[in-house]
């Protein structure tokens, strides 16, 4: 008791004698900070707000910081529709099946990379280096993937971004600095290179394998680019691809199905909760982005964890 009274003592001392030119700057760094979480958080709550209000009473004025006439329609209207809900399958199937191949195809390459006496590894490792700094157009792409069968098939979401040069370089630098003597013990007992990578490899990359499949699921819950460029196929179109549609058309009708829509439309006018364009497009953005957002804090710090092993390590 009488150790801890000494060192709140010592703090406040501490505290109480530091001078007013770093109290000042103590001050303003804090409320620079405070105005700059503002900035960002804001834009996310406004279109929060404006797709839980009513569509005709928001385009009577501006919303700033509540649903001036709170509803849930807008996301009853939205949800509803079918190719949003197929979409919504589609990323999740892209998100799941995407990373895992990709981290198990650069764990593999990684793992045979480790080794300093596999016959030709620097050729190996120049020729993958390469695509990194010399990439294809667009038209290249096409017409690569066009002769592969990956135009409007769902291979194009997992196939071309199996491999990465930077993620197979991250799990070489953690696999190299696993200690031989682990690996040689396990040969002893009559274990192969494959049971050694399933046994004893895979399990001790859980940190960064964990960080990067993450890391994949992001990037491919936020990509539109693919089916923009390589998907005319309506049953293959992702979330993102129907927001991008929904915000450059400007207005629903043009994304969505016309004859759906206009039942849709229907119904919802007899009850007189009309969405108007802006708050369906807004809430199309809720429910594309949103669920990332909220799930991306809590697996941060895996993410943070697994990217400092493999790239301090060694």
């Amino acid at each position: 008791m009488n150790m801890q009274m000494k060192i709140n003592k010592r703090t406040n001392s501490i505290l109480n004698s530091r001078s007013a030119g770093e109290k000042t700057f103590d001050f303003f760094n804090v409320a620079f900070m405070v105005v700059l979480s503002i900035l960002t958080i804001y834009p996310f709550w406004y279109i929060l707000v404006l797709s839980l209000n009513n569509g005709p009473n928001a385009a009577e004025g501006p919303i700033w910081f509540f649903p001036r006439m709170f509803t849930l329609d807008n996301y009853n209207f939205v949800l509803r529709y079918p190719d949003l809900i197929r979409a919504f399958f589609i990323t999740i199937a892209r998100c799941a099946i995407g990373p895992i191949f990709s981290v198990s195809v650069c764990m593999m390459a990684a793992y045979a990379l480790s080794k300093k006496w596999l016959r030709g590894r620097k050729g190996f490792l120049y020729m993958l280096m390469i695509p990194m700094f010399i990439g294809g157009t667009v038209i290249s792409y096409y017409i690569l993937y066009s002769k592969l069968g990956f135009i409007n098939n769902f291979s194009v979401y997992v196939i071309p971004g199996a491999f990465s040069f930077f993620s197979m370089i991250i799990f070489r630098t953690f696999i190299e600095d696993i200690p031989d003597g682990l690996e040689e013990s396990m040969m002893l007992d009559g274990a192969n290179y494959f049971t050694i990578f399933t046994q004893l490899i895979i399990p001790m990359s859980k940190a960064v394998i964990a960080a990067f499949i993450f890391f994949g699921f992001v990037g491919a819950w936020l990509d539109f680019g693919t089916t923009l460029l390589f998907v005319t196929n309506k049953s293959l179109y992702t979330l993102q691809y129907v927001l991008y549609l929904v915000i450059k058309a400007g207005e629903a009708s043009a994304a969505l199905d016309l004859t759906n829509l206009g039942e849709m439309m229907r119904q919802q006018a007899s009850k007189g909760n009309l969405p108007t364009p802006e708050v369906i497009k807004v809430t199309v953005m809720v429910v594309v982005t949103f669920p990332i957002i909220l799930v991306y804090p809590f697996f941060q710090k895996y993410f943070v964890k697994g990217m400092n092993l493999g790239a301090i390590k060694g």
